[in-house]
């Protein structure tokens, strides 16, 4: 098993809707949905904006947490952005990674 130094990792908790994490390539290891109301939703995208490849949609109809957790981390090598944050917000962790393009 490959451990990885903690400080490799970068993390946020998005409360506002149009977010850019990143714009390097990286990996989206784990996103939480935590909701304010009893419909919640945020979308996460592999790119600059909301153009970009759809990674997943985060969607509540209740109060509950919604989570993506992926047993390997998605790969996203255009950046990281959070489009169409309804309510509540979204705790995103991922790890950049150096681009295969070069």
């Amino acid at each position: 098993m490959i451990t990885v130094d903690a400080k490799e990792y970068s993390w946020e908790y998005v409360t506002l809707d149009n977010t850019l994490l990143t714009s390097m390539a990286c990996e989206l290891v784990y996103a939480r949905l935590t909701p304010d109301t009893a419909a919640a939703a945020a979308s996460i995208f592999n790119g600059e904006n909301e153009n970009g490849q759809l990674v997943g949609i985060l969607r509540t109809a209740e109060l509950y947490n919604c989570e993506i957790a992926p047993p390997v981390p998605i790969y996203c090598r255009r950046g990281l952005y959070i489009d169409a944050l309804t309510t509540g917000a979204v705790l995103i962790i991922w790890r950049n990674r150096p681009s295969p393009e070069g």
